[in-house]
This record gives structure tokens, C-alpha cells and sequence, in this order.
């Protein structure tokens, strides 16, 4: 589940790093979304999760938008290898 989340993580590019950025650039924040994926139920609940955990991260909001649709990227690949 961690290398799906990883794969749209770093299709997303959320913060528009270069292309070359380390495999490794969002591991915590790859984390914290495998763990809340576990946690809700809903699609909405991922992308507000989704939201909050890089709004911290990086110290600035995320628009709820972004990341309902990366949330439905994941939401759907996850429930898809059920």
C-alpha cells in the first residue's frame, strides 16, 4: 500500500519540486497518509487527512481540492488491490 500512496504522492509533486527530487523527499508524509487511509472512511475524510498532513508539513495551507483529487487517486488504486 506504502509504494501505491508513494507512486501518487510523487505523480502529485505537491510542493512542484524538480522532477529529480529523492525518491525518499516525502517519506513522513507518505507515512502519516498510510496510516490515515487505515483510519477513515470515507474519501472526504482521506483528503481533508491528506490536507492537513501537508499543510503542516510544508507551513502552508493546501487547498481541499488538490487533494480530493490525489485522495480519489488513492482511495480508488487502494480499493482496487482489496
Amino acid at each position: 500500500m506504502k509504494n501505491l500512496i508513494r507512486q501518487v504522492i510523487h505523480e502529485w509533486n505537491p510542493y512542484g519540486l524538480l522532477p529529480c527530487a529523492p525518491d525518499n523527499e516525502f517519506d513522513s508524509e507518505i507515512e502519516k497518509v498510510t496510516k490515515s487511509l487505515q483510519q477513515v472512511n470515507t474519501l472526504e475524510e482521506l483528503a481533508r487527512s491528506i490536507q492537513e498532513i501537508f499543510s503542516l508539513s510544508f507551513g502552508e495551507p493546501f487547498k481541499y481540492e488538490r487533494c480530493l483529487s490525489v485522495a480519489d487517486q488513492i482511495w480508488n488504486k487502494a480499493n482496487e488491490q482489496s
